[in-house]
């Protein structure tokens, strides 16, 4: 039989435990939301495009913009609204 040894937690800790306690009150909701995170971490990335040297080239970055059925344009609205 294992006798229950009280650990003992830093200050600092504890504020993070009793945070985290109340997002996920049992070890399985903690556990499960782990193994999310953990899961969508290896999910592929999506694609990214990149434009450089647009220096005085307005008309071509309009262009680009204009015809990327609509993925660059949405991306520019969620990082600048």
């Amino acid at each position: 039989m294992i006798a229950n040894k009280k650990e003992e937690y830093h200050p600092s800790d504890l504020k993070f435990l009793e945070l985290l306690a109340q997002k996920f009150p049992t070890v399985a909701d903690a556990s499960t939301e782990i193994i999310n995170l953990e899961a969508i971490l290896n999910l592929p990335k999506g694609t990214e495009h990149f434009l450089t040297d647009l220096h005085g080239e307005a008309d071509a970055f309009l262009h680009v913009l204009k015809n990327a059925s609509g993925v660059i344009r949405q991306k520019v609205d969620e990082i600048f609204g």
